[in-house]
């Protein structure tokens, strides 16, 4: 048996139970666990952690405490990113999004935002192979489930706590610092592709009677063909759009 001491910090207190929050504890361990198989027994998503310190010093997840340890979990703050890369910070801003088979609703609203949010949906590619796509494309997971993210392959990832969509929304917005990177109507919101302006004498056949009298605008996704223009849909979207702007950024935490 290892006794160690253990504090998690900000966000991540989401995961444990109310005993544990915002405080050190010590917990005993079987064997020599590495700091991933800490964070797995305990249903904390690896993704999740940014910084790791032994007794104050960085350790990565292979490290294997000593007896009587001190580990302190730190999650990634995006309003203030550290001069290096973190291990599970993705490179790239915005970040890439892969959403699980159950986040439908939050892929197309995310694409509406103009992010890149692949979802695969049908059939259920299975969470083996989620993980390795996630992992092989440097795309970051975004799920409800903690085993999913508790997979090797998955270098970054999220588990997105809200369950409305369009509370997920904004929640991705915060938790990613999204909002200066929003450019709505600019993918395909059915398969993720970035839109193509195009003339209307090209995708006639494709424009419903009297529509070209009213809209000169157009759009065509290259991937599947369908065509866009600012319908009644589109309002109805921006509405909602402005809804989430105005209600994202309240949650310090995130």
């Amino acid at each position: 048996m290892r006794t160690l001491w253990l504090r998690f910090y900000a966000v991540l207190n989401d995961f444990l139970p109310s005993r544990w929050k915002q405080r050190t504890f010590k917990l005993g361990f079987l064997g020599r666990p590495t700091v991933r198989e800490i964070l797995v027994q305990l249903n904390v998503p690896p993704p999740e952690v940014a910084l790791i310190l032994a007794d104050g010093r960085p350790v990565d997840f292979d490290y294997r405490p000593e007896e009587g340890e001190r580990l302190s979990f730190y999650p990634i703050f995006y309003r203030l990113l550290p001069a290096e890369p973190l291990h599970t910070l993705p490179p790239e801003r915005p970040p890439r999004f892969l959403l699980d088979t159950h986040l439908g609703r939050l892929a197309r609203y995310l694409r509406m935002l103009g992010f890149d949010a692949e979802h695969l949906p049908d059939p259920d590619p299975g969470d083996a192979a989620l993980a390795r796509r996630a992992g092989d494309d440097g795309r970051v997971l975004l799920t409800r489930d903690r085993r999913l993210l508790a997979r090797k392959d998955v270098r970054y990832g999220y588990f997105v706590r809200a369950t409305s969509p369009r509370e997920q929304l904004a929640e991705v917005l915060d938790r990613f610092e999204l909002h200066e990177f929003v450019d709505p109507f600019s993918r395909c919101m059915c398969c993720n592709a970035p839109l193509e302006p195009v003339e209307a004498e090209a995708v006639a056949a494709q424009i419903p009677p009297g529509i070209r009298t009213h809209y000169t605008e157009f759009y065509r996704c290259p991937a599947c063909g369908r065509v866009y223009w600012e319908g009644s849909h589109h309002a109805r979207m921006q509405r909602l759009i402005d809804q989430v702007m105005r209600g994202s950024g309240s949650s310090a935490s995130h």
